[in-house]
């Protein structure tokens, strides 16, 4: 299990699958919503790769209108639906499916999303990004806030802020 780390749920338990090796720590978490927070006031976020949805349910603890919700695994889709119920977050919405092909038929726009594939898969990351990037799926002056071990993942692109804790770094872009 891992806690909400701010805002209306705070300090509340999320299911975490057993599949995911490393969750996003606390104090990754943490430093990722404070570089963001400025976009969270009724924001649409989506967050790619979910997991548990820890990352999208923090942005909705701290002001965001809605989340969608990315995740293949049975047992993921099955936590995050569990934690938003657990919760009473009515305006999340979960997608069972591949990532990428979900990214390739999504409508809409989102004003943040977060990428946080395997780090074994990084090619994940580029592909989510030109994804999100030449689809319109992010609003104008909307960011993506990627989390991942080692050198930045998307070649061509600069990251528009980098950050490092421990192994885990995290990197926002904007819309170019």
């Amino acid at each position: 299990m891992i806690r909400v780390g701010g805002g209306k749920y705070r300090g509340r338990e999320l299911l975490v699958p057993s599949y995911l090796e490393v969750p996003t720590k606390e104090v990754v978490r943490m430093a990722m919503m404070n570089s963001v927070q400025f976009l969270l006031p009724d924001a649409s976020v989506l967050d790619v790769f979910a997991g548990s949805g820890a990352l999208g349910i923090e942005a909705i603890s701290r002001g965001a209108r809605e989340a969608t919700f990315l995740e293949m695994e049975p047992e993921g889709v099955w936590a995050i639906e569990e934690n938003l119920r657990r919760l009473g977050i009515k305006d999340g919405k979960v997608i069972q499916g591949d990532a990428l092909e979900s990214l390739a038929s999504l409508e809409g726009s989102f004003r943040l999303v977060f990428v946080d594939p395997p780090y074994k898969e990084r090619g994940l990351y580029e592909k989510a990004c030109r994804l999100l990037l030449s689809r319109g799926l992010l609003e104008d002056g909307g960011r993506i806030l990627l989390e991942y071990e080692g050198d930045f993942p998307v070649p061509g692109i600069s990251p528009l802020r980098e950050k490092r804790h421990g192994r885990t770094s995290f990197a926002i872009i904007g819309r170019i």
